[in-house]
């Protein structure tokens, strides 16, 4: 089921007036989070329009080219994003003829899949990505890397406005002034030195319920952090919360379970909140 979103002026001053709106979600394995994605690519993304997912760049344009129907295309996605969600979402978008295209670096579709020209390009990325993994800077490595995909993509569609629907970690605009074990330089940080002020990040966030870690464990949770955004009066399903109206002292929780320390209105134009969150269904 689709989620339903009024057009309010919020609404559209932070889903229609920037070329690159960013949409994140606490935690990758939630139904609703997915639905509300989708609501808004209906809502706001209906032409001269790209959705860019968290899944293989590389492979997602081979199945673009290819035509591929949407099921096919799950598998340049991690499992967790493997959904009932996902596959709608990528429906609309097929139907609708937008491009739907990836910015991770993260080799999922099989080489041998791939035509014999494509395939000597595909090793270097395996072989760069192995590097990238087993090296401290990992995350950072990755990151710069979704962001030069994301820029090219930018270019070869100079006319289009985009929807990148990552996590919420890499949409912030300012992780690389987290104090902890969350200090990221975002993709959004790394397109703002590029193309500066042509953005927007808005983070999906929840106060409790259930969800999918990455290997596909459900999991319950509940924030009770009163310092929280999660736990603001006003956090009812649906609460959208535009920088304006956050209060300055409030941060937020990544995946349920770690506490940031920037405050959420320094790193979010603006937030989703929802009461109770539900599993997605896996395809």
């Amino acid at each position: 089921m689709t989620e339903q979103i009024a057009e309010t002026r919020e609404m559209r001053a932070l889903f229609s007036e920037s070329r690159f709106v960013f949409l994140g979600e606490a935690i990758h394995g939630v139904a609703e989070f997915t639905r509300f994605r989708l609501a808004v690519a209906q809502r706001f993304f209906r032409e001269n329009s790209l959705l860019l997912f968290e899944a293989d760049s590389s492979g997602m344009l081979l199945s673009h080219l290819r035509e591929e129907a949407a099921y096919l295309r799950l598998k340049n996605f991690p499992l967790v994003m493997r959904t009932q969600e996902i596959l709608q979402l990528l429906a609309w978008g097929i139907d609708r003829q937008l491009p739907c295209l990836g910015i991770d670096c993260i080799p999922r579709h099989d080489l041998i899949d791939f035509p014999p020209n494509w395939q000597p390009q595909r090793r270097r990325e395996v072989a760069e990505y192995l590097d990238m993994k087993s090296s401290t800077d990992y995350f950072e490595q990755r990151d710069a890397k979704m962001a030069g995909n994301l820029l090219s993509t930018a270019m070869n569609y100079p006319e289009h406005r985009m929807l990148v629907m990552l996590h919420n970690l890499h949409i912030k605009r300012r992780g690389s002034r987290e104090n902890n074990g969350l200090r990221l330089r975002s993709v959004r940080e790394y397109l703002e030195k590029i193309l500066p002020a042509q953005s927007k990040s808005i983070a999906q966030l929840a106060r409790g319920g259930t969800a999918l870690h990455n290997d596909l464990t459900p999991f319950n949770f509940q924030i009770d952090d009163p310092l929280s955004l999660e736990t603001h009066p006003d956090a009812v399903s649906h609460a959208l919360f535009p920088a304006s109206r956050i209060p300055p002292d409030r941060v937020a929780w990544h995946h349920a379970f770690e506490r940031e320390t920037v405050p959420v209105r320094e790193q979010y134009e603006g937030c989703l909140v929802y009461g109770r969150v539900h599993l997605p269904g896996l395809v």
